[in-house]
């Protein structure tokens, strides 16, 4: 154990006065649903199964990090024998972090943020913004298509639709670039 990982637990056990186990090790297997992964100790030993992905235990609020099977990892049991934590890891595949009804998602190329009904999702080459009834794209498009056949009445009667048309339609066609469906 090298000098720095001794102070910290000396640290750690007097501050919880309690027993308390900190390894390192690899990542064997992630279980994404039930929340844990199996880790095997660096050097001997055998694997540790059901070690926690998240700190928070007795609901579904918290920080839930997800790393990469064949990661290193360090974790620690502070709550007793068999009760073991994710502390660190070289590589994640997902974050997820939930408070209440609202979640920020984080994963290798995509960014979401949920409150019940109303997703933002932030990709590498558009976003979506959405409610339970809406979407930013349709509103958008929807304009643009109202504006493009717009009509006015006149004294000699309804105006033929804009002469710039083209430019609304290519306006339409280009959403797709900037937002998803």
């Amino acid at each position: 154990m090298s000098k720095n990982a001794k102070r910290i637990t000396a640290g750690l056990q007097a501050l919880v006065h309690k027993p308390f186990e900190v390894i390192s090790g690899s990542v064997l297997s992630v279980d994404v649903d039930a929340g844990t992964m199996k880790v095997q100790p660096a050097g001997d030993g055998e694997p540790i199964a059901q070690v926690r992905l998240t700190a928070v235990s007795g609901n579904t609020d918290g920080l839930l990090l997800i790393p990469d099977v064949d990661s290193h990892v360090v974790i620690g049991s502070i709550d007793g024998p068999g009760e073991w934590v994710l502390l660190v890891a070289n590589k994640l595949t997902k974050a997820t972090l939930k408070i209440g009804s609202i979640t920020c998602e984080i994963a290798d190329s995509k960014l979401t943020f949920k409150n019940q009904n109303t997703l933002l999702d932030i990709s590498n080459s558009a976003f979506k913004m959405n409610t339970a009834s809406e979407s930013l794209f349709d509103i958008l498009k929807d304009l643009l298509t109202y504006i493009s056949v717009l009509t006015v009445s006149t004294p000699s009667g309804p105006s033929s639709p804009p002469v710039n048309v083209s430019d609304f339609t290519a306006l339409i066609s280009r959403l797709s670039n900037l937002l998803a469906h």
